[in-house]
């Protein structure tokens, strides 16, 4: 079965939405061809909703990504997306405000645009995105598209995703049950693998962004809090 949420949606199954996802603090390794960095990412309820957030630094970088949303009826509903990087090598900030209201989204920063869209359908970020993930794979769909914003550009890209398999993830010294999910576009050679542990309510274990001509890694170390 194919589902599509044109960043702008959801369904099936028993009713599932984000407040059944379980909270997090964990302790991730970012790996590039540029840097490895070991930083503290979190999936939180506040009084204003949610936010994801991963914080990490060291002695040549600084990385720093957060998304603040909230959740209504199986409808992640943007709000802010952040972006700060210093390392020596790249100096980045970006900051993205979706005015729901008015129907438009804003980036200002690193680069700057503002597109308008349709506010009554969904438009997700590179964070929140992985709620909708989550959600879906806890549903039982094992392929679906998903539209996010293009950062670089403003507007939207559509992304297909798709279970490949399932294998057994070890994380500090645990074993876990992992659905394996790829995310592609046609006519890319772009392939994003997602390691989704099903005892952790669908958490990311791992995320391996490959490319043609680099390879990003992101994988749990070690889980702090959970639920």
């Amino acid at each position: 079965m194919k589902y599509k949420i044109l960043i702008f949606p959801l369904f099936y199954l028993s009713y599932i939405n984000g407040y059944d996802l379980s909270e997090y603090e964990a302790k991730y390794k970012f790996e590039s061809n540029e840097i490895s960095i070991t930083g503290i990412r979190e999936f939180k309820k506040n009084q204003d909703g949610y936010e994801i957030r991963f914080n990490a630094s060291n002695l040549i970088a600084s990385l720093f990504f957060s998304s603040k949303f909230s959740i209504n009826n199986d409808e992640v509903n943007s709000k802010t997306y952040d972006v700060k990087i210093r390392p020596k090598f790249l100096k980045k900030n970006q900051s993205v405000i979706f005015n729901q209201q008015k129907g438009f989204v804003e980036s200002n920063g690193h680069t700057s645009w503002r597109f308008e869209f349709d506010n009554t359908g969904l438009l997700l970020d590179p964070l929140n995105v992985q709620i909708m993930i989550r959600t879906l794979i806890k549903k039982g769909l094992n392929s679906f598209e998903l539209d996010i914003i293009d950062m670089e550009n403003g507007g939207s890209k559509t992304y297909s995703y798709a279970v490949r398999k399932d294998e057994t993830c070890i994380v500090d010294g645990t074993e876990y049950n992992c659905t394996i999910l790829e995310r592609y576009r046609e006519n890319n050679n772009r392939v994003v693998k997602y390691y989704l542990a099903k005892e952790l309510d669908y958490m990311f274990v791992k995320i391996i962004d490959i490319s043609p001509d680099k390879i990003n890694r992101l994988e749990l170390k070690e889980i702090l809090s959970f639920g």
